[in-house]
Formats: structure tokens, sequence, C-alpha cells
């Protein structure tokens, strides 16, 4: 079955030649960027707070940041694979709002990366939800595609609806004390898994990391419901400075 699947794509690839996701240029595998667009993102691997992955000049093991240590978060640690810029920012947008579910494969790829250092053990993988309205424009929840690829490569279970959410919030703006209003009473954990999650590690996917609102509000209610860890996954983060 492999070697016909591989003879249909090689079939496929002659009659369509890949293309990057980004830019349209003539690219070796299907479903990926070219070499400058990879080159316009910015990878996030290098010294970082310990807990919600921000940024530092310096190694510092176990370092965390300002904001960090003034309040420990209700998650136990976020990591993103880029920063969110204009080299980021316009394949995100697309993904989001253009029907580009084409990416999905190729931003899994990027939250492997991103979440080796991540507790993948007996780690239950769940995406941020979208508000039913707003899946209803969109017709699909991005964090559900990355999240479902995600869980497969990495052998873990997923659960897409641990959450739901129940406030249908304006599109996330501000600083973080807007934001944290906003997403105030947005989220709510289903009952029925319970049992499931106690004692757990959480994977929770989203595509961008602003302020940590969203990872705070979810990660506190997973919490609350008897998960052991909440670890936050998403292709980008906002890096203001510090």
């Amino acid at each position: 079955m492999d070697v016909i699947s591989s003879w249909g794509q090689r079939l496929l690839d002659q009659l369509l030649p890949p293309r990057c996701l980004s830019c349209g240029t003539g690219v070796q595998n299907t479903g990926r960027i070219c070499s400058d667009c990879w080159k316009d993102l910015e990878f996030l691997q290098g010294p970082a707070c310990d807990c919600c992955g921000h940024p530092f000049d310096f190694q510092v093991d176990g370092a965390l940041c300002g904001a960090c240590s003034a309040k420990q978060p209700f998650f136990d640690r976020a990591r993103a694979a880029v920063r969110y810029d204009d080299g980021s920012r316009r394949m995100i947008i697309s993904f989001k709002h253009n029907d580009r579910t084409d990416y999905a494969d190729f931003f899994s790829q990027l939250l492997l990366q991103a979440g080796q250092s991540l507790d993948m053990s007996a780690a239950i993988v769940t995406p941020v939800p979208l508000h039913k309205k707003r899946l209803g424009n969109r017709r699909y929840n991005q964090a559900v595609l990355m999240a479902r690829i995600f869980a497969d490569k990495k052998a873990c279970d997923y659960i897409p609806d641990l959450l739901s959410r129940e406030k249908h919030t304006p599109p996330q703006k501000g600083n973080y004390s807007n934001r944290k209003r906003n997403v105030a009473g947005a989220f709510r954990f289903k009952p029925r898994y319970q049992e499931k999650i106690t004692g757990r590690t959480i994977i929770l996917i989203d595509d961008v990391y602003t302020t940590g609102a969203t990872a705070q509000a979810c990660a506190r209610i997973l919490k609350r419901a008897g998960a052991s860890r909440v670890e936050i996954l998403t292709i980008a983060r906002v890096c203001q400075p510090s």
C-alpha cells in the first residue's frame, strides 16, 4: 500500500509540480515552503524563559522572565516554533482566514520541532476551541487541524473537545489585561472527560501565543479539572521587548 501511495504521489507531482505554500515558487516536496521563505522565519530555539518561552539574550538554566517571576502562570511551560513577525504572519493569516488548510501539515512539523522539550509522557493533545459562530464563519478550526496531525505523529491520545468555547468574544486585541477580560468565562471543561485527564499532561495547541491570556484561561480550567501539567504549543509567539 505504501508503494502504491508513493507512486501515486510521484505521478501527482509530475502533473502538478509542488509549489511553495507561501510564495508559489517550485519546491521539491508538496506541502512545504521554499528556502527563501524558510530564511524569513526566525526560529525560537535559543535561550528562553523556562516557563513561557520568552526569548533571552543569554542562556540561564531554569531562569524565568519578569512576568513569570512576578506571577507563576497556570500552565507549566509554553513553547513556540517561530517569532510572530512579517516572515510568519502572512502564512498564519492565510492558514486561519483564507482557507489555506494545506498549511496544516507544515505547521504541525514546526510544532513537533518546537515541542521537543515538552513533557509528552502520558500526554493528551487538545486544541484551543473556537466558538460555534466563529467556526461557522471560518468552517474549520486551524488548531484542530494541527493538533490532530501532531497527536498522530507523537502517538499521543487526542481529544479534540476537552474544552468548549461558550463565549463569543471579539477578536483578541490589546494588552494582557484587556485580553484577560476578553476571555474571562469564555471556556468550559467537558465533565465527561474528568477521569481521562486526572493526573495527565495536557498539550494545548494553538496558532499564536500573544500575551498568554488564552493559554492562562484554558490552563486554569484544565488544572482545576485534574490535569497534572498543562503545556502550551504554538506555531508562533509575539515577542515584546522585555
